[in-house]
């Protein structure tokens, strides 16, 4: 029961940053009132004026839309997970590449060199408060949607 859930969790708040991502991409300044603002408040670089290009944006989004992708595989919802071991193999691994890029993005976040190259706020206060937390706990949860994929033997009770 634990990896439905958790991979629900995972997939919901995933897409919807994507969304977001995606949104800017397109030029939009959302929640902000100006690009400036909005700059200031998910890059927070030195001196930021505008944000990233439109292809870096859109990057982004690709990329979280496929590791909300894989947290749907790690669960079970994309398809059931009775599969050879050699590709359960290879999904654990992408599930634990993921879990190393969001943890490492907690982390990193909040290290005082990562705070004295982006100080502009309301970055650094919403990095402190809310994006390293929420990489470090998306990590936590791709690390929880690996250790209880089905058929694993150190897999979690009820996973």
């Amino acid at each position: 029961m634990l990896a439905p859930t958790v991979s629900l969790i995972l997939v919901s708040v995933l897409v919807a940053l994507s969304a977001l991502h995606l949104l800017w991409a397109f030029g939009s300044s959302f929640p902000c009132s100006n690009e400036q603002t909005l700059a200031r408040t998910v890059v927070g670089r030195r001196g930021i004026t505008k944000m990233p290009s439109s292809l870096s944006c859109a990057a982004v989004a690709v990329c979280l839309f496929a590791a909300a992708g894989l947290a749907g595989l790690l669960g079970g919802h994309v398809f059931p997970l009775e599969m050879p071991f050699l590709q359960k193999a290879v999904l654990a691994i992408s599930g634990l590449a993921a879990a190393l890029v969001f943890l490492g993005r907690g982390v990193i976040g909040i290290l005082p060199a990562f705070e004295r190259s982006a100080p502009e706020l309301p970055f650094l206060r919403l990095n402190r408060r809310v994006y390293s937390p929420l990489s470090f706990l998306i990590g936590i949860g791709f690390v929880l949607l690996v250790i209880s994929l089905p058929n694993w033997s150190w897999r979690l009770a009820g996973g």
